[in-house]
Formats: structure tokens, C-alpha cells, sequence
């Protein structure tokens, strides 16, 4: 059978007061006896000890022990003396309840526990068989007059377990304690049960959302009430976890089933000129010629251009890209970039303009940017940058390319003019496989890799990339990039030198 977490819980909890309670109760009914028979034996001492003086002042008043000796003195007569009258306990302040005086004809009434002895061991008054029947310590006190040792006084000290009034005393109390510890006994189960169900209550709703998004179901989320992800809790902690990673399983499933149509769909359309043209030629349409043959090459070189982009972003999934580390100049690196890209630009309706520091003019080249970054990866990324730059902005229009030094950290930036993005499509620029118009084709679009490479390849350097909207209408791109990585986040990233 199996045990349920409400069910061990709760059996653990009555467990622990149970314990508690039994040791609490138990230890209350053996203190109670024990003290209580402590203080009888107390209050017996102190009325046996009253007796004795009685004695000693009747015998001061009757001139010394001849009233002992001719028998004038009864045992009747002393008790009478007693004030208060003896009680066989007085009550507690601390107990609820006082039980009617002993019988005074018990064998532990106190008449029949006392004895007067001569100094010879005669027995002057009381009880003769006192030793015979002796079951318990024996009290002996001194009866003096004048200094004088006249008799002994002697008590049977009463059992500590008493019949009559005391026993049924001690009983009330014992059943008090045993209805009290079986009220604590239920009320601790009932607590137990209420708080196990609110413990598990919400570890069940997780066992069933998991369960639930274990079969495929991403959709599912747990409410956001008291008793679950509002709670202030642990246990709400982990409702909210489950439900953000219940969100991120679906976000990722529908990235990966975009990933995948988008890729089948950059697949599709070289292939698929590639089986036209070479269909053509194969039933004599088309002539073999150097242009259909260079046509044929460029389709392949774009295809074989979207593998290595496809391969590289797998591999970044797999682990850091990793890249190789080695001196280099920043300005250097910009200045030929834009010597790339200024002749296409013009050729675009475009003005490429080179922004850099104030003081690059007055450095020599042992005073230059230096870096210490792979090279081809970053030209690589800002190659991207501006052919993205280059591909979407309207003529005639302008492209920025501009370096900016800020301490141990440089700023690469590509800022175009219109068209702009929206708020929404700039969180998205970076995604895979996304494009800012969606009815552009894989010829005039590109692939969608390019960003999502270059933040791959900023984020191997222990760099940044950014995009936000450009004061001159259009995209501003933003890299910040180390000049030179820390030896051990270069380690950690799986960067070489």
C-alpha cells in the first residue's frame, strides 16, 4: 500500500504530540502522587509534632511523668487538646479539590500510629503493637520538661498509597489528567490532518501540472489563488517556478517548430531552383551554358552559406563558440570594413560614413586601440550588422559606423535611417530565423541567421549586443566588447588564445 505524503505528514505530526502529550501527562500523574504523598507525610510530621507538645504541656502542668505513669493521661484526652482537630491532609492550594476527612477507626488513622514510651521502652500511651505492624519509617521525637528526658514519642509514618478519600482523590485527578490528554490527542490530530492537507494541497497541484506538461500539455498553468502561487511561501516559490517554466516550455516549443518550418523553408527554395534549372538543362529547355552554370554555382553557395550558418548556431547551442584570441587593432578593423562596404553603399543610394575617437588622429601605431579579441569573428559580426544595414535601408538613405573608447571597454555601432522597427520587433531582432517583414523572401530578406549569430559571437567575447531605434529614422546596433577578455571568463566561455 502505498503512503500518501498527506498521510505521513499528518501521522507524523499526531506522532510527535502524542509523545509529547504521554510524556507531559505522565510526568504530571507521577508528580502529582509522589508530591502528594509528600505533602501528607509533611502535614502527618507537623501534627505528630503538635501532639508531642501537648504531651510535654500537660505534664509541665501536672508536675512531671507520675500523671504518665499512674495512667491519669489518655490518649483521648491529648487529641482533644489538638487545635486544629487533626485532619488526615490539609488542601493544596494548587489542587481542585478537597476529599472528606479519613476514618478515624482506618488502620492509618494517626490514634492508631502513635505510642508513648518510658525511657525503658515501656509504653506509656498509645499503641502496643506499633513495631508489630510497622510498614513504613518510624518518627521519634523527644518528650522533655525542664530539660529533663521524661517519655519518647513515636509514629508509624502513614503509607504513601492510601485508601479512602485519598485514593479516590488521586484517582479524580488521574482521570482529569487522562480526559485532558486525550482532548490535546484529538485536537492535535485534527490539526495535523488540516495543516498536512494545506502542505500537500498545493505539492498535489504540481504533481498534476507536471504530470500534465510531462504528457505535452504546455498550456497548463497553475492559479495564481490563496492557497497556491499566491501563497508567500516556499510552496508558492515553486508553484511560480513551475508555472514560469511551464511558459518557457511553450515558447520554446513554438521557437522550435518555427525554427523548424523556417529552416525547411530556407532549405526549399534553393533546392528547388536548383532541381529547376538543372532539369531544364537535363531535358535540353534550357543550352548548357557558363551563365546557367554560374547561376547553378550561386545557388549553391548560397545553400552551402545557410549550412555553415545553421552549423555554427548548432554548435553555439552545444557549447561557447569557441574562438582564438589574438592582438589586433580596432581602428585598424573599422577602417577596413568600411574600405568593404563604402563602394557597394554608393552603389545602394547609400552614404557609409567611419566615426572614430577624437584621438585615434594623434596615436601612433604603438599607441593604437589594441585588442586582444578573434578577429575574424568579429569582423565577421559587424560584416553582418552592415549588410543588414545595407540590405533594409531605403535610398537615398545613410549608414553609421562609428567607434566609440570607454575606459578598458570599446563600442561598435551601426545606425542606419529609415525604415524604423517597432518596440515589439526590437525584442525580437535577435531571435533566430525572424525578420522584420515576413513577406520578404529568402532572395531579398536573407536567411533571418545573421543576428542571431552576431550575439552568439558577442556573447564568446563576454560582450553585449543591442539594438534600439536610431536618431536618424532607422536601427542602431551596439556592441560592447572587452578589449582584451579576463583570462578566466575567456576559460569559462571556452575561448582559446
Amino acid at each position: 500500500m502505498r503512503l500518501r505524503l498527506v498521510h505521513t505528514l499528518a501521522l507524523t505530526l499526531l506522532a510527535f504530540a502524542s509523545v509529547a502529550v504521554f510524556a507531559l501527562g505522565g510526568l504530571t500523574a507521577w508528580q502529582l502522587r509522589h508530591g502528594f504523598g509528600e505533602y501528607l507525610s509533611a502535614r502527618d510530621v507537623q501534627h505528630f509534632e503538635r501532639f508531642v507538645g501537648v504531651v510535654e504541656a500537660r505534664l509541665a502542668r501536672g508536675g512531671g511523668s507520675a500523671e504518665l505513669l499512674t495512667g491519669r493521661m489518655d490518649l483521648h484526652g491529648v487529641l482533644e487538646e489538638l487545635s486544629p482537630r487533626p485532619e488526615p491532609f490539609i488542601r493544596p492550594p494548587m489542587l481542585p479539590g478537597m476529599p472528606p476527612r479519613s476514618d478515624a477507626l482506618a488502620s492509618d488513622a494517626f490514634p492508631n500510629r502513635i505510642q508513648v514510651l518510658a525511657p525503658n521502652g515501656n509504653v506509656l500511651l498509645g499503641q502496643t503493637s506499633l513495631d508489630r505492624n510497622n510498614t513504613g519509617p518510624v518518627v521519634e521525637r523527644p518528650i522533655r520538661v525542664d530539660g529533663q528526658l521524661l517519655a519518647v514519642a513515636r509514629m508509624r509514618s502513614a503509607p504513601t498509597l492510601r485508601t479512602g478519600p485519598e485514593t479516590r482523590f488521586l484517582r479524580d485527578q488521574n482521570v482529569l489528567i487522562a480526559t485532558v490528554s486525550l482532548a490535546l490527542l484529538m485536537l492535535a490530530l485534527i490539526t495535523a490532518t488540516w495543516l498536512a492537507r494545506r502542505w500537500t494541497k498545493p505539492l498535489t497541484a504540481v504533481q498534476e501540472a507536471t504530470q500534465r506538461l510531462a504528457q505535452g500539455e504546455l498550456t497548463v498553468r497553475l492559479p495564481s489563488g490563496r492557497d497556491l502561487a499566491g501563497r508567500s511561501d516556499e510552496l508558492g516559490d515553486l508553484i511560480r517556478n513551475v508555472n514560469r517554466m511551464a511558459e518557457g516550455l511553450q515558447q520554446m516549443e513554438s521557437a522550435r517548430r518555427r525554427w523548424l518550418a523556417d529552416i525547411s523553408h530556407e532549405l526549399r527554395t534553393p533546392l528547388t531552383v536548383l532541381r529547376g534549372d538543372i532539369e531544364a538543362l537535363h531535358d535540353g529547355v534550357r543550352p548548357l551554358r557558363p551563365e546557367a552554370i554560374g547561376v547553378l554555382h550561386e545557388e549553391v553557395l548560397r545553400l552551402s552559406r545557410l549550412v555553415n550558418d545553421l552549423h555554427l548556431l548548432a554548435i553555439s547551442d552545444l557549447q561557447t563558440l569557441p574562438c582564438r584570441l589574438a592582438d589586433d587593432d580596432a581602428v585598424d578593423l573599422m577602417r577596413r570594413l568600411h574600405g568593404r562596404y563604402e563602394e557597394r553603399a554608393r552603389a545602394a543610394g547609400l552614404s557609409l560614413r567611419l566615426q572614430l575617437p577624437a584621438n585615434v588622429a594623434t596615436m601612433n601605431a604603438l599607441e593604437a586601440l589594441r585588442v586582444k579579441w578573434d578577429a575574424g569573428r568579429i569582423e565577421q559580426l559587424m560584416a553582418n550588422l552592415l549588410e543588414n544595414s545595407l540590405r533594409y535601408t531605403h535610398s537615398p538613405g545613410q549608414v553609421q559606423l562609428r567607434l566609440e573608447c570607454f575606459d578598458t571597454r570599446l563600442r561598435l555601432v551601426v545606425e542606419d535611417s529609415a525604415p524604423g522597427v517597432s518596440d515589439e520587433q526590437l525584442s525580437q531582432v535577435f531571435e533566430r530565423m525572424y525578420r522584420g517583414d515576413t513577406a520578404r523572401s529568402g532572395s531579398s530578406g536573407g536567411s533571418g541567421l545573421g543576428l542571431a549569430i552576431c550575439q552568439v559571437i558577442a556573447k564568446a567575447h563576454g560582450g553585449q549586443l543591442t539594438a534600439s531605434a536610431s536618431s536618424l529614422g532607422g536601427l542602431t546596433l551596439t556592441l560592447e566588447l572587452p578589449q582584451a577578455p579576463v583570462e578566466q571568463e575567456a576559460a569559462t566561455a571556452g575561448i582559446s588564445a
